[in-house]
C-alpha cells in the first residue's frame, strides 16, 4: 500500500471507520474527509479509478480492511 493509501486509511479509521467489511463510501464524504486533511478534493486513487465504482457516487476502498488488519496485527504483536 502507498504512504498516500496509508495516510487516507488512517483518517477514515479516526473519522471511527473500524469495520473492515464497510468499505464502500459517498464521493462527497471522501472529499469531506479528504478537505479536513488538507487535501483539496476527494483522492484521484480511488475517485478516477472505474474498478471502485460500487454504483452511482458510492466508491470502494478496500485498503480500508487492509489496514484495520494490520493495525490489529501491530497491537497484537
Amino acid at each position: 500500500m502507498k504512504d498516500i493509501q496509508s495516510k487516507f486509511c488512517q483518517w477514515l479509521v479516526e473519522e471511527g471507520h473500524t469495520n473492515p467489511a464497510e468499505v464502500n463510501f459517498g464521493r462527497a464524504y471522501l472529499k469531506s474527509v479528504a478537505i479536513k486533511h488538507g487535501m483539496k478534493s476527494a483522492p484521484g486513487w480511488i475517485v478516477n479509478d472505474t474498478n471502485r465504482i460500487v454504483s452511482r457516487g458510492v466508491y470502494s476502498v478496500p485498503e480500508l480492511a487492509t489496514y484495520l488488519a494490520s493495525m490489529n496485527q501491530t497491537a497484537n504483536a
